[in-house]
């Protein structure tokens, strides 16, 4: 991989990164279910592979998991 690929990956990851809290601060609400806005925004298989592929990447958002019965959910707050 060479530096070109690096950059433009960080700069893919910036962009989804202040879509996501910009959909948040509409939405009124610090913390945001991964599958929900999943759902919410009808993404494919590209476009799900992208947004979670540049999740660790993000600076201002961070990864939280929940557990609640038997199930574990992924959700991005403002950190």
């Amino acid at each position: 991989m060479n530096y070109k690929e690096i950059n433009n990956r960080k700069t893919t990851s910036k962009e989804i990164e202040e879509k996501l809290i910009k959909t948040m601060k509409e939405k009124h609400c610090k913390r945001l279910s991964v599958m929900q806005y999943i759902n919410d925004m009808k993404m494919e298989g590209k476009e799900k592979a992208s947004l979670l592929g540049s999740m660790k990447n993000f600076e201002h958002l961070r990864r939280t998991y929940v557990r609640t019965n038997s199930m574990c959910q992924l959700l991005l707050e403002i950190s």
